[in-house]
């Protein structure tokens, strides 16, 4: 992994594609991490890596939901309890 800033970036963009031609690249600005750019062997795989970040977002949006789920204890409720719950969301909902 090579981390490269804002700054690399626009004023050595070759820097970048080297980088890419042996492994992932992090960009920061200001030190901090914003994006992960990875290298592409073949056009026809880039529809394939994208729906692979896809399905990685998903699956971090999903360890997040139930991370705050066991800190607040929602992990905890029955199907029942969430069943009513749902049930009184969609009744005021109609109103």
């Amino acid at each position: 992994m090579k981390i490269i800033s804002d700054r690399e970036f626009r004023n050595e963009p070759g820097k970048v594609r080297r980088a890419l031609a042996g492994q992932n690249v992090v960009m920061t600005s200001r030190g901090k991490p914003y994006a992960v750019l990875l290298p592409v062997q073949d056009e026809d795989e880039v529809e394939y890596i994208l729906e692979l970040a896809d399905r990685i977002k998903a699956q971090m949006a999903l360890s997040s939901i139930r991370r705050k789920a066991a800190e607040t204890g929602l992990s905890m409720i029955s199907a029942p309890e969430i069943d009513e719950e749902i049930l009184q969301v969609r009744q005021k909902r109609q109103v």
